[in-house]
């Protein structure tokens, strides 16, 4: 059984409370020491409590200026923080910034702080002190129509030369929510959610990255085997649940190709078998016709023609094992192409088929030239099949990089789009296809298949517009001759 300690699943739950503990450290962090580190000053914003320290500023000038100038001095505070001032005493307004008008709700709270009294003593001392349990705005409130957003806080004025000051509430008003940065900067909030953004990033991309590596090599492996190579193997040495998929992989890999190359061998092994007494029988039936009345020779020409079929398919059989059994020892080389096209089509021409070629002598490729000839003549023999009555079967080879391409296609009806992928498997032919006189067994297309991929090649098929079909393959190039 896998370990609870080495699985994908306790990973992710680790590298979790890992992100959990890091953030919360950056948090905690940041509200222990921001009252020794003025966030503010560090990036060049004024102090934390804004409003309050406006409120002493401007309580302090009102004190030197007469009254009739305090709506000036409010105005110059507005002008500085971005904001509208307005001084409100005993509920009522006094003096404003700008001319504007004072909703009720706004003035109602106001006027309840007005119930609370200031210590004498320690405004005697100082006309800007402001008792410790105001250090917070007493009023917060958003009105509407339009929208706007207050902040308020009571400040000690001095309506005479008395020594004993008033009671007042300084306004501070905008149409943001921020105040234009004067109720509060969200700049240092936006950094603090970066950098935690940030921890979580950089924390987590390693533990990805671990997950979808492995995972996109064993998708790129996969595909392979879907392919029908069976000769792939993951390595990863991991104990969690994916190196338990790849080992599983791997092992459905070794249990398929053993099945694969346990049928073909069963096929090869049939098919030849089956070659002796079918020959013989072939023999007896040629020395049978000879032999029979004329009444008979009809039904024996029949069986023979029976038997030549049964022989074509256990030819096609042994083609199609020996392709697939063989892989091992192939040797490729660099071979010239041209020579291997034409032998392909002198042999399965035709006194009514036409052929357009486009081919560089000078293209060499990476191949065991038997196996391209196999292939080649496979796919030239079924255009003439199939569409040699319809126009020229069209051979073209060209250079594409670093590979070469061979693109073989004729004019015929070509076959359904849903079944163009299933060409290249064993004994798959279109229905429309499945009769005695359009011969086959579903094999030449499946041998083309083995023999390109054995020369670590790609074959593929595709209908045209509008009207035929093309078999591309594509093998690696090799340096041209001078």
């Amino acid at each position: 059984m896998m370990n609870l300690f080495s699985s994908l699943f306790s990973k992710i739950l680790f590298w979790l409370f890992l992100n959990l503990v890091l953030v919360a450290a950056v948090l905690v962090g940041f509200y222990a020491f921001q009252s020794q580190v003025d966030m503010y000053t560090v990036l060049g914003r004024q102090a934390s409590d804004r409003l309050r320290t406006a409120g002493r500023l401007i309580s302090y000038e009102l004190r030197q200026v007469p009254q009739d100038d305090w709506s000036d001095v409010l105005a110059r505070h507005a002008e500085i923080h971005q904001v509208d001032f307005a001084l409100l005493l005993k509920g009522k307004l006094k003096y404003v910034s700008r001319d504007m008008d004072i909703p009720e709700p706004v003035t109602k709270m106001a006027s309840e702080s007005f119930h609370r009294k200031f210590p004498r003593r320690k405004m005697l001392l100082s006309p800007t002190v402001v008792d410790k349990h105001d250090r917070k705005p007493r009023l917060m409130i958003r009105t509407k129509n339009p929208t706007r957003y207050w902040a308020g806080v009571r400040v000690p004025v001095f309506l005479s030369p008395s020594r004993f000051p008033v009671h007042a509430v300084l306004l501070a008003v905008s149409g943001s929510i921020t105040g234009n940065g004067f109720f509060f900067d969200p700049l240092p909030w936006i950094i603090i959610a970066a950098v935690v953004m940030l921890i979580s990033v950089l924390l987590w991309i390693p533990l990805v990255r671990n997950i979808t590596r492995p995972l996109a090599r064993m998708t790129r492996a996969a595909e392979t085997i879907a392919g029908g190579s069976f000769d792939v193997r993951i390595k990863e040495p991991r104990f969690d649940e994916i190196g338990r998929l790849g080992d599983a992989i791997n092992h459905m890999t070794f249990r398929l190709d053993g099945f694969v190359k346990g049928q073909k061998r069963f096929l090869g092994d049939v098919a030849h078998e089956l070659g002796s007494p079918i020959a013989r029988i072939q023999i007896g039936l040629g020395i049978l016709e000879q032999a029979v009345n004329k009444n008979n020779q009809k039904q024996v020409a029949d069986v023979m023609e029976d038997v030549a079929h049964m022989s074509k398919l256990v030819n096609e059989l042994l083609s199609f094992s020996r392709a697939e059994m063989n892989t091992a020892k192939i040797v490729l080389r660099s071979i010239d192409l041209f020579p291997v096209l034409q032998r392909a089509m002198q042999r399965e021409i035709m006194p009514h088929t036409k052929f357009i070629t486009n081919i560089d002598s000078n293209i060499r490729c990476i191949a065991d030239p038997e196996l391209l000839s196999r292939a080649l003549a496979n796919i030239i023999r079924n255009a003439i099949k199939y569409a040699g009555k319809a126009g020229p079967v069209q051979i073209s080879a060209k250079k594409k990089g670093n590979n070469v391409e061979i693109e073989i296609r004729d004019s015929g009806r070509g076959v359904p789009d849903d079944l163009v992928e299933q060409l290249f498997e064993p004994f798959f032919r279109p229905e429309s296809s499945r009769d005695r006189c359009s011969g086959g067994v579903g094999l030449g297309l499946a041998i083309v298949k083995t023999c390109i991929e054995t020369c670590k090649g790609t074959v593929s098929a595709r209908n045209l517009s509008p009207k035929g079909f093309a078999v591309t393959i594509t093998l690696r190039g090799s340096e041209n001759k001078n």
